[in-house]
């Protein structure tokens, strides 16, 4: 029986016992104590307080992108639900996951130590306008540029493998 008071659902939205937070300033206040543990639970923690919080996927949601252009490259740059920027990169990688019972491959990045946000519908179609195709070790892969990194994303990685 789950017995953590907040929910994160699969689209990001935030409930603290069964009812949805419709505060954006406190799911983002909230937000900013947000911690995964090595166990891989999700908890609000302060000096004073440790809250438990089940997550249904991710804890966030990327809901907007953009391409910057510096030096001649190309840099992704993502937006979540809770208008955290970040630009994906080796701190801030982009992946995708095979979802259970389909092939369809999922999208995530990672936002910050530990916590990562899927890439929702509308962003991963502008995604796909970046696809790129690239050898590796005599294996063709579609995958995006940002900066000089490429981000394959027609092969599942482990999230795990981004967040130690």
């Amino acid at each position: 029986m789950n017995t953590a008071p907040f929910l994160i659902d699969e689209y990001g939205d935030w409930f603290f016992k069964g009812s949805k937070i419709t505060r954006n300033s406190m799911v983002k206040l909230f937000s900013t104590i947000l911690v995964r543990d090595n166990d891989n639970t999700f908890h609000l923690r302060t000096p004073v307080e440790n809250v438990l919080v089940t997550v249904k996927d991710a804890p966030y949601l990327i809901t907007e992108m953009h391409v910057t252009r510096q030096n001649q490259l190309a840099y992704i740059n993502f937006k979540t639900n809770l208008d955290i920027n970040f630009i994906v990169s080796n701190k801030n990688p982009l992946w995708v996951e095979k979802k259970i019972n389909s092939n369809d491959l999922i999208p995530y990045a990672l936002v910050k130590k530990g916590l990562i946000a899927k890439i929702s519908r509308p962003v991963y179609y502008e995604l796909a306008e970046l696809l790129d195709i690239k050898n590796i070790k005599n294996v063709l892969h579609k995958g995006v540029y940002s900066g000089k990194e490429f981000y394959i994303l027609d092969k599942p990685s482990s999230r795990d493998f981004f967040l130690k």
